[in-house]
C-alpha cells in the first residue's frame, strides 16, 4: 500500500504544481476575479458529477473490488455508457437554458459544458480504475486532465495577450481532458481488454444497482456541496475580488487534501473493505493508524503552504498574492476539518454502512450550508469560514462515533 502510495503521492506532487502554477499564473495575469470565476466552473466539476452520478459509483467501486477487471470491465462500459445517455439529456437543455439567460458568453457556456461532460465520464473511470486497484493508471488520468496542459496554457497567454482568457485556459483543459481517454483507451488495448471491452455482453449491472444507488446518491450530492457550496454561496454575498481571494487560499489548502486523498485515503479504500470483511480488528487498527498519520501530514504541508503564499506576498508582488493571516488559517482549517471527515466517510463506506453513511453526509451537507448561509450574511467571507469549521468539527466527531458503532 505504501508502495503504491508513494507512486501516487509523485503524481500527485507534479499534479498540484501546475495547478500551483495556473493558480499563480489566474492570480498573477487575469486578476482575482478571475480567480473567483475559475473557482465556480471547478466547484461545478465536482457538483456535476455527483448529481449526474446518480449514486452508482459507490456500488461500481465495491463490486469490482476483488474480481478479475476482465470480467468486470463490461460493468464500467455499461455504467459509462449509462452516464453518456443521461449527459444527453442534461446537457442540452442546459446550454440552452444559459444562453436564453445570458448568464455565460456563448462560447464559454460551449467550453464549460463540454468539460462538465467529460468531467463526470472521467470520474467514472477513475472509480472504476480505482475498484480494480489500478490506482497508479487512474492518478496519471487526474494529472493528464487537470494539470499536464497547463504549462502550454500559460506560455501561450505568456507569449500572446489575445490569449490571456479563461475561454483558453477552458480549451487547454478540455484537451486535457481528450489525452485522459485516449491514454484509457491505450490502457485497454496494452491490457487486453479492449475486446472484452466491445464484445461482453451487457451485464444490466445499472438496473441491479440503482435501488442501493438511490440511497447514495443524496449522499453524494451532499459530499460536493460540503466542499464546493461554500463558493456559489460566498459569489451571491461578496464581490468578484473577495471572493477571488477565498478561492486562492482554498485552492491551495485543498491542493492538500486532494493530496492526501489521492495518496493515502483512495489507495486504502479497497484494502479497508477487504480487512472489514476479513479481520475487523486489523481493520480498527488501520483505520486508527491512517487517522493520525492524516492529521501530522495536514498539519506538517500546511504550515509549508502558507509560508510558501506569506514569501510571495512579502517578496513577489507581482505575483499579486493576497495575506490575510486569520483568513488564511480558517479557510485551511476548515477544509483540512471536512478532508478528515471525508476520510472518516470513507471508512464508513468500507464497512458498508450505508445508512450512517448517507445520513450523516446529508445531515453534514444541510447544516454546513446553513451555516455557511448565514455565517456569510453576517460576516462576509470570515464568517460563512467558521460556520464551515464548526460544522465540520461537529460532524467528524458524529462519524468517530458511528464508526465505533459498525
Amino acid at each position: 500500500m505504501w508502495l503504491t502510495g508513494s507512486a501516487i503521492a509523485a503524481i500527485r506532487v507534479a499534479t498540484l504544481a501546475m495547478r500551483f502554477a495556473l493558480t499563480i499564473y489566474v492570480t498573477a495575469v487575469l486578476g482575482l476575479a478571475e480567480m473567483g470565476r475559475l473557482g465556480l466552473v471547478q466547484g461545478l466539476t465536482a457538483l456535476v458529477p455527483s448529481v449526474v452520478g446518480m449514486g452508482l459509483n459507490f456500488h461500481m467501486c465495491r463490486d469490482l473490488v476483488g474480481r478479475d477487471p476482465a470480467d468486470r470491465i463490461a460493468i464500467v462500459r455499461d455504467r459509462m455508457a449509462f452516464t453518456a445517455r443521461l449527459m444527453g439529456i442534461v446537457a442540452v437543455p442546459g446550454v440552452i437554458g444559459v444562453w436564453i439567460f445570458d448568464a455565460v458568453p456563448g462560447t464559454a457556456a460551449i467550453l464549460i459544458t463540454a468539460i462538465l461532460v467529460a468531467e463526470v465520464w472521467a470520474m467514472d473511470a477513475y472509480i472504476a480504475l480505482t475498484g480494480m486497484r489500478m490506482n497508479v493508471i487512474a492518478n496519471w488520468g487526474v494529472l493528464l486532465r487537470t494539470a499536464a496542459w497547463v504549462p502550454a496554457v500559460i506560455v501561450c497567454g505568456l507569449a500572446d495577450s489575445g490569449l490571456r482568457t479563461l475561454d483558453f485556459v477552458y480549451a487547454g483543459w478540455l484537451l486535457g481532458h481528450a489525452a485522459n481517454f485516449a491514454m484509457m483507451a491505450g490502457m485497454l488495448h496494452a491490457r487486453g481488454l479492449w475486446h472484452r471491452w466491445r464484445e461482453d455482453d451487457p451485464t444490466g449491472w445499472v438496473g441491479t444497482a440503482m435501488p442501493g444507488a438511490m440511497r447514495i446518491w443524496p449522499s453524494d450530492i451532499a459530499l460536493a456541496l460540503i466542499t464546493y457550496g461554500d463558493r456559489f454561496i460566498l459569489s451571491a454575498v461578496v464581490g468578484d475580488r473577495m471572493l477571488g481571494v477565498y478561492v486562492f487560499f482554498w485552492t491551495f489548502a485543498n491542493m492538500i487534501r486532494t493530496l492526501l486523498q489521492s495518496a493515502i485515503v483512495t489507495p486504502a479504500l479497497p484494502r479497508l473493505i477487504d480487512l472489514y470483511r476479513k479481520d475487523r480488528g486489523g481493520w480498527q487498527n488501520t483505520v486508527r493508524r491512517l487517522g493520525a498519520v492524516i492529521c501530522v501530514a495536514a498539519i506538517a504541508v500546511s504550515v509549508m503552504a502558507l509560508a510558501m503564499i506569506w514569501i510571495g506576498h512579502r517578496y513577489v508582488p507581482q505575483s499579486n498574492f493576497p495575506w490575510q493571516a486569520g483568513l488564511a488559517f480558517l479557510i485551511f482549517s476548515a477544509v483540512l476539518a471536512g478532508y478528515f471527515g471525508d476520510y472518516l466517510s470513507t471508512v464508513l463506506n468500507s464497512a458498508g454502512a450505508v445508512t450512517a453513511y448517507a445520513g450523516l453526509n446529508i445531515a453534514f451537507a444541510v447544516c454546513m450550508i446553513i451555516a455557511i448561509a448565514s455565517g456569510a450574511l453576517l460576516g462576509g467571507v470570515v464568517g460563512a469560514t467558521l460556520g464551515s469549521l464548526s460544522t465540520a468539527l461537529l460532524f467528524a466527531g458524529l462519524k468517530i462515533a458511528a464508526i465505533r458503532r459498525v
